[in-house]
């Protein structure tokens, strides 16, 4: 699964626009994270980048593309409401992986290790 999912990133056989994929972290993520793994400095300031027909830098789409692949990596494991929590987790390493994204340009080697790392996470089952 892990390698179909890195595939489609930028890829999908239906093109999503930025807006697409801003939409979907924003009802999946909420808007503060959203913004905050798109890089920006405040709500405002995200949503200012859709302004009047404005479209956001590269390094912001590809972040956004990224986010909302990574939803989806949760959406098919059928744990779409944990996308959020494990964003915002601390991993062994100490890496958060909200933080990854953000300071990532999401350059491909960048969101490949995040979306292998939500789909190991989002596919083991919890300790019972």
């Amino acid at each position: 699964m892990t390698a179909t999912v890195v595939e489609r990133v930028g890829h999908t056989s239906v093109p999503s626009s930025v807006e697409d994929d801003a939409a979907l972290c924003v009802t999946a993520l909420g808007v503060e994270l959203t913004a905050y793994v798109a890089g920006a400095a405040s709500v405002a300031e995200f949503e200012s980048w859709f302004a009047g027909g404005q479209r956001p830098a590269g390094p912001v789409r590809r972040r956004l593309a990224a986010a909302a692949e990574l939803v989806n990596v949760f959406e098919a494991a059928n744990q779409s409401a944990l996308a959020a929590a494990w964003l915002r987790e601390l991993d062994p390493t100490g890496y958060v992986p909200a933080r990854v994204l953000r300071i990532s340009e999401g350059d491909e080697a960048s969101v490949k290790s995040l979306l292998e790392a939500a789909a190991i996470w989002a596919l083991t089952p919890a300790a019972e």
